[in-house]
C-alpha cells in the first residue's frame, strides 16, 4: 500500500472517480461529502494526506481546513485542495488556511498523482512523529515553539515527563509500557481540546516527555486537571497486588527483587509573557528548572513559572 488518502468532495461524480483511480494506484482511500464528518474521519482514520475541495455546503472546504490544523492529530497531515476556482485570491486562501497544494477542476490524473506522492514523501521525512502515539515528534516540537518565539506570541510551553516508567516497562513489558503512554496522550489530548479549544498544540518528544503548548490562562487548569486524571486512572494499569501495596516489586533480569514506586506524572510549566525567550533551546532549559522543582514534591504535581 503506497498510502492512507481521506477525500472530501461533495460531488459525487468526482469523489468516485479519484476514489478508484487511486485504489487501483494501491492506496487505502476513505471518502465523504460532508465537512463536518470529514474532520472527525481524519482523526480516526489518521490518513497520509487530505485531499479537499473548497467549495461544499454547511462548512466549506477553509473551514475544514482550519479546524483540521487546529486540532493535534490532524495538524500536520499535508491537505491538497481540489477545486473549480481559479483565482489567485482562492489559492492564497487556501494556502494560508494551511493547505500544501492546489490543484483546479478539470485535471490530469497523473498530475494529481505525482503531487500526491510528492506531498506524502515530504511529510514523512518531516514530521519526526513519535512511533507509539503518532504525536508529532522532537524537531517538530522545536520547529512550532520556535515559530510561535518568532511571531511574538504569547504562551506557555508545559514539559511533561512520566517518572518510573523505566521500571514500569521492566517489569510489565514494553507493550504494556506503550499502551500507558498511548493512554496518556489521548488524556492531554481530551482535556487540551476541553480546556485549550483549539489553541494548543502537543507533542511527544522522546520515550517518556510530552510537550504541550497553551494559552496563559488556561495553563494551570489544564495542569491540575491533568494531574488529577492521572492519578485516577493510573491504577488501571497495574495489577491488583501493586495497586494494594502502592508500588511495583518485580525480579530484574539478574534475579534480584527491586521496589519500584508507581509511575508519577510531573509538568514543568514557563510562559514568555514577563520574560523575553529567542528559541526552543532557552525555553526547554528553563523548563527543565521548572520540573525538577515538579520532581521535588515526591508525587505527581505541576509547577509553572513565568
Amino acid at each position: 500500500m503506497q498510502g492512507r488518502i481521506l477525500i472530501i468532495d461533495d460531488e459525487p461524480e468526482i469523489l468516485n472517480a479519484v476514489k478508484f483511480y487511486l485504489e487501483d494506484e494501491d492506496f487505502e482511500v476513505h471518502v465523504t461529502t460532508d465537512g463536518t464528518r470529514a474532520v472527525e474521519l481524519a482523526e480516526s482514520v489518521r490518513p497520509d494526506l487530505i485531499i479537499l475541495d473548497v467549495m461544499m455546503p454547511v462548512l466549506d472546504g477553509i473551514q475544514v481546513c482550519r479546524q483540521l490544523r487546529s486540532r493535534t492529530r490532524t495538524r500536520m497531515i499535508p491537505i491538497i485542495f481540489l477545486t473549480a476556482r481559479e483565482s489567485v485570491e482562492d489559492k492564497i486562501r487556501g494556502l494560508e488556511a494551511g493547505g500544501v497544494d492546489y490543484i483546479t477542476k478539470p485535471f490530469v490524473n497523473q498530475e494529481l498523482l505525482a503531487r500526491i506522492k510528492a506531498h506524502i514523501r515530504l511529510s514523512q521525512e518531516n514530521l519526526a512523529g513519535h512511533p507509539v502515539t503518532g504525536l508529532p515528534g522532537a524537531s517538530s516540537v522545536e520547529e512550532e515553539v520556535n515559530r510561535r518565539l518568532h511571531e511574538g506570541r504569547i504562551f506557555t510551553a508545559v514539559f511533561a515527563e512520566v517518572e518510573h516508567m523505566q521500571e514500569y516497562r521492566e517489569a510489565y513489558g514494553v507493550s504494556r509500557g506503550d499502551r500507558l503512554l498511548l493512554q496518556l496522550s489521548r488524556m492531554f489530548e481530551e482535556e487540551m481540546e476541553n480546556l485549550a479549544r483549539g489553541e494548543g498544540f502537543l507533542g511527544h518528544a522522546s520515550y517518556y516527555d510530552f510537550v504541550f503548548l497553551c494559552p496563559p490562562d488556561k495553563a494551570e487548569a489544564l495542569c491540575s486537571r491533568l494531574v488529577e486524571r492521572f492519578e485516577s486512572e493510573k491504577g488501571e494499569f497495574y495489577l491488583e497486588q501493586h495497586r494494594r501495596r502502592g508500588e511495583l516489586v518485580y525480579y530484574d533480569y539478574r534475579g534480584n527483587t527491586v521496589h519500584a514506586p508507581l509511575v508519577k506524572l510531573v509538568l514543568g510549566g514557563v510562559c514568555n509573557s514577563r520574560r523575553f525567550v529567542a528559541t526552543y533551546t532557552a525555553l526547554a532549559e528553563w523548563s527543565a528548572q521548572a520540573l525538577m522543582k515538579a520532581r521535588s514534591y515526591g508525587r505527581s504535581a505541576f509547577v509553572l513559572e513565568e
